[in-house]
Formats: C-alpha cells, structure tokens, sequence
C-alpha cells in the first residue's frame, strides 16, 4: 500500500468505524420492527463512510422508507445525516492562505472566532427526501438544513411507454431554492436553480437498450464559498463567483444483458457551461450474478475538465471573479470501485430475524483519485428489507 493509502487507513479510525456500524445497525433492526406496520413495504438502511487525503472525514447514515398508498401510487421517504469532520489548516494562527474542496462533498470549513482554523470543525447536515411515485409521473421535494446552509428543491417528472412499449420517453422539471447564512456574518445570500432534463429510452435488441438524454440548468444568485479564500496582488482576499451559471450536458448509455447472466452498462457524457468549462465523462460497470443470491458490480469512471475561465492559482491583483475551488481547476480523475449484493434468505429464514429473510445486504468501495494530487476512499454499506 502507498504513503497515501496509509495515511488514509489511519485516518479512518477503527473505533469511531465500529461505533458507526454499531449504532447504524442498533437503528436498523429498531426501525425494521417499525416498519411490520406497513404492507408491501420497503425498508433501506446504509451508511457511508468517506476520507480523503486532505484529511476530510465524512460519515452518512441514511434510512429510505417505500411503500403503497393505494393502487399504483408509492411514497418514498428518505433521511440522510451527514456528520463532517473538515481538519484543522496547519502552520497558521490566524486566517488561512486559500482553501481547497474536496472534489465529490465540496466540503469546506468555516473560520469564525468561536472555532480557529487550527481545530478541527465539526458540522451535521441533515437530508430529508419525499416523493409520491406513479408508473408514468411523480412529485419530490429535497430538504437539508446545516448551521449556514439550507437548500430546498421540487422536482416533477413523466413518462410515456410507446413503440409497444419498446420506447420510453421521459422528462423532469425542477425548482430548487438555497439561502446561504456563513457564521459570523451578518450577511446572508439566496441561490435559485432551475433544472430540466430530457432522456429517450429505447430497446435496441432483446438484450441491448440505448438511452440518450440531456440536462439544462440555469443557476441565479450566490455562488462562492464564504469561507474560501485567494491570493490576489500579496493579499489573501475572499473568492468570488459571477452570480449566473447556465449549465449543459449531453449523455448516451448502452446496457448489454448477456446469457451469462452479466450485464454491461457503458456511459458517456459531455458537459458545458458559460464559465468555459469543458468536461468529458466515460465510465463503464460490469454486473455478474455468481449465484441466485450473490451480485457483484465492477466499475471505473474517467473524468476530464477545463478550467473556469477565471480560476488562476495565484492572482496578480485583484479581479472582479476569483477562485480557488478545487473543481473549477482543469484536472482529470479516475473512479474504481466494487460492489457486492448478498440476498439473505438462507441465513434468516428462522428465528428472531425471520422478518428480514427478503432483505438484501450491500457493501461497496471505490478509490477515488485525480491529477490535482487529491484521492479519497469511500466505503458503503447497506440493508435493504421487502416486506
């Protein structure tokens, strides 16, 4: 194992892993006798665990609830917690010299008099996600609050079947509204979102769907990070970003079921904005049932941008937009990962568990690691119970 894997290791500490375990688990057999109430059901319990080497720390607990209402209409009920641990900025007594993000959380720490930058800080973000569900439409709202960010979105969606049912036609629309409060401010900002996406599904063969689709958004508002900060001219100034995003992407995906009982699913996907931001996406996953009850998913991700028009890692003098996020660099990135999925009905079929013979145990990890010498490990695991 690399310098870097080990510092990874370490820094995920095993006490504080098994404690994690322990109590998601503790949680799910509590919420599991609770949802016996409810028929035709779906329980979903995971937590994910995320460090990477800037020494980011990222613990997500999450429990899904699904289930019918009446006739085709299902509900959905999601909650997520996401307990962040951003380290301390060594060698400083006071402000930082510009700060990076991590390139999949975008977590980020605050400076304020109550938590110098030479501490760690600590912040909980909890999550919560509705929806209503029919075959061919549905309604959802997302909801997270943390101590300076709340964000809001409302998304609707369709679907139509035709070509006897060998096409598929889809659309969605949402709406997402932020208010942006940084501590020890007595300022505070607004973001709005709006989103819209378009994806044709259609069966090419008996064993082989293709799927085309885009994605537009236009983002309004606030849109820095009011902890983040440059050098600009031998000052350390704080960033900031216009405050108009419009946003595009073009994808294509092919899904091939082979006799084998394997399956392919292959991605690509082009992205654009008006901040000049280029990006390619090629990621592929291959799924291979070892057994009824075994399922395991490779995967690899290739990812490749440019840089915003105005990010530059030291400033000459101060500009009207400046930046030092990590993702508005030009960097390219690799993903690996695994997964396995373990149907548990031989090991619960008596007992005091039996209600948990249909359930499903996942577990998952991937390596995370990119050009701008930045690299995570994230882990993955999962219960999820039919009823």
């Amino acid at each position: 194992m690399s310098n870097t894997g080990i510092e990874i290791s370490n820094r995920i500490d095993g006490r504080v892993m098994k404690k994690t375990i322990a109590k998601t688990t503790a949680c799910m057999l509590l919420l599991s006798f609770t949802s016996l109430v409810f028929a035709d059901g779906k329980v979903s319990m995971r937590t994910n665990l995320f460090s990477d080497n800037k020494g980011t720390t990222i613990r997500i607990p999450s429990l899904e609830l699904s289930r019918n209402l009446w006739m085709d209409l299902r509900m959905v009920l999601q909650y997520s917690l996401n307990q962040v641990v951003v380290p301390p900025i060594l060698g400083i007594s006071a402000r930082p010299s510009p700060s990076d993000t991590d390139a999949i959380t975008g977590a980020s720490r605050p400076i304020s008099g109550d938590k110098p930058a030479d501490e760690s800080f600590t912040k909980d973000r909890n999550e919560i996600i509705t929806a209503l569900l029919l075959p061919n439409a549905g309604l959802s709202f997302y909801y997270s609050d943390e101590s300076d960010y709340i964000a809001r979105m409302a998304t609707a969606s369709v679907n139509f079947d035709f070509n006897q049912k060998n096409t598929n036609l889809a659309a969605s629309y949402s709406y997402g509204w932020d208010d942006v409060r940084p501590l020890s401010a007595d300022t505070s900002h607004t973001k709005e979102t709006h989103g819209l996406n378009v994806t044709l599904t259609q069966a090419l063969s008996p064993v082989l769907i293709g799927r085309v689709g885009a994605d537009f958004s236009n983002v309004s508002g606030f849109q820095s990070n009011p902890y983040r900060t440059v050098h600009a001219g031998g000052l350390v100034l704080q960033e900031n970003h216009p405050l108009w995003r419009n946003r595009g992407a073009v994808f294509v995906k092919l899904n091939r079921y082979f006799q084998t009982r394997t399956s392919l699913n292959m991605e690509y996907r082009y992205y654009r904005d008006d901040w000049d931001i280029r990006s390619h996406t090629l990621s592929a996953a291959y799924y291979q049932h070892m057994s009824d009850k075994v399922l395991i998913r490779y995967k690899y991700r290739y990812y490749n941008q440019s840089a915003a028009n105005f990010y530059q890692p030291i400033y000459s003098a101060s500009r009207s937009y400046m930046t030092s996020d990590y993702k508005l660099q030009s960097f390219n990135a690799h993903t690996f990962g695994i997964r396995l999925e373990y149907k548990l009905q031989d090991l619960l079929e008596d007992g005091l568990l039996a209600f948990m013979a249909n359930s499903t145990f996942e577990a998952k990890y991937e390596r995370y690691f990119s050009s701008n010498d930045f690299n995570a490990d994230i882990f993955h695991l999962g219960l999820v119970l039919n009823y």
